[in-house]
């Protein structure tokens, strides 16, 4: 059986998580509004690990099509202190 595809557009969550640092959420959606203009706050949520080593941006998207994601994807991993992005 093959794997549901994603249609699009659609509303896409996007987690990143990356080392903590004063300046993570400016930064990171800095990347996002230049793939998607600007959004509301309200589309991003965060969370600090139990240590507040780390932090987690979830960020919900009105995606056009895959390849947006891809460029999105290789631009947060681009950014320091960004360990992972689903």
């Amino acid at each position: 059986m093959e794997p549901e595809r994603i249609v699009f557009p659609t509303d896409y969550p996007i987690k990143v998580v990356a080392r903590a640092s004063a300046d993570l959420r400016e930064r990171m959606d800095a990347v996002f509004v230049r793939h998607f203009g600007d959004f509301a706050a309200e589309k991003v949520t965060e969370r600090a690990s139990a240590a507040s080593n780390f932090t987690a941006l979830t960020y919900l998207m009105w995606v056009t099509a895959e390849e947006q994601l891809g460029r999105l994807h290789a631009d947060l991993r681009a950014e320091a202190g960004v360990m992972l992005v689903l």
